[in-house]
């Protein structure tokens, strides 16, 4: 198993991590990168602009939008020159960000985006620091998600797997197997093992799936630790910090979309407090 289809949203793209981290990815597997710029028209988040007489307002925004998309477009071609990506092609699309995303994602292994991605960079666009882990769950393809931080690059490495024996963290361990293959060392960690989430698993969390990598020539190693008075999220970003791993491996939303939302579940945290790369599927 190979990645052979990638796709980069270039959107934000003045933030040029992405880009350098899906060609140098898109490089090592010498995979078919395809960049695409979407331009959600402003209305898609002001409804009540419906009816209303907006030609030259629309058309300035959409004259700026293919601007926008004109400067990611020599970015994207910038990075993948650099990095020896031979294979490429560009989209730009128009419609709901999401949506597009979507559809995009469908047909490739893996996506990668910001983690703070937008319709655009104009005020009039919205932030949505959801939208990487909404594009997992609704697109079934995994999600490489790039901080804001650092100047992206190569990952995999050194990857940490945040293990809880969860349909999603399985899943996440499934579509990382190339990465997880070609990596140095794959660390599998299991949070608060003694709680009742890992029942079921064995008598050390871990193990299993530690052993199911290892006979597909990952080099793996099993940790637990107890987060005690710090979450969850705060514990697996510590963890990241002190391997110094350049990939942290997750499910998306263990638990119901809108629990993490009320409760600042572990998915909602890291997409808002990421240091490394995160690669997110459900």
């Amino acid at each position: 198993m190979s990645y052979k289809s990638m796709v980069v949203s270039a959107n934000n793209s003045d933030n040029d991590r992405v880009l350098n981290t899906a060609a140098a990815m898109a490089a090592q597997f010498d995979a078919h990168l395809s960049g695409t710029f979407v331009y959600e028209p402003f209305y898609y988040n002001y409804p009540a602009a419906y009816g209303v007489d907006l030609t030259a307002v629309m058309s300035n925004d959409r004259h700026a939008a293919k601007k926008e998309a004109e400067a990611a477009k020599i970015a994207f071609e910038k990075a993948c020159s650099s990095c020896g990506v031979d294979h490429t092609d560009w989209q730009f699309d128009e419609g709901e960000l999401l949506m597009m995303l979507n559809a995009r994602a469908r047909y490739a292994d893996v996506i990668f985006m910001t983690q703070t991605q937008t319709g655009r960079s104009s005020d009039l666009h919205s932030t949505d620091r959801d939208l990487p882990a909404k594009v997992a769950i609704a697109s079934g393809r995994p999600v490489i998600a790039v901080p804001c931080v650092g100047e992206g690059g190569t990952l995999g490495k050194r990857v940490l797997v945040a293990w809880n024996g969860s349909r999603e963290a399985t899943r996440a361990v499934r579509e990382a197997l190339p990465l997880l293959h070609s990596a140095k060392q794959v660390f599998v960690l299991a949070i608060n093992p003694d709680t009742r989430d890992y029942r079921g698993f064995g008598e050390e969390p871990g193990a299993d799936i530690a052993l199911y990598l290892s006979r597909h020539g990952v080099n793996v190693e099993v940790m637990t630790t107890v987060s005690g008075a710090v979450s969850v999220a705060d514990t697996l970003l510590s963890s990241a910090a002190d391997l110094d791993v350049d990939l942290i491996c997750m499910g998306a939303y263990g638990h119901s979309r809108l629990r993490e939302l009320a409760l600042g579940g572990v998915t909602w945290t890291i997409m808002r407090e990421m240091t490394v790369p995160v690669l997110l599927a459900q």
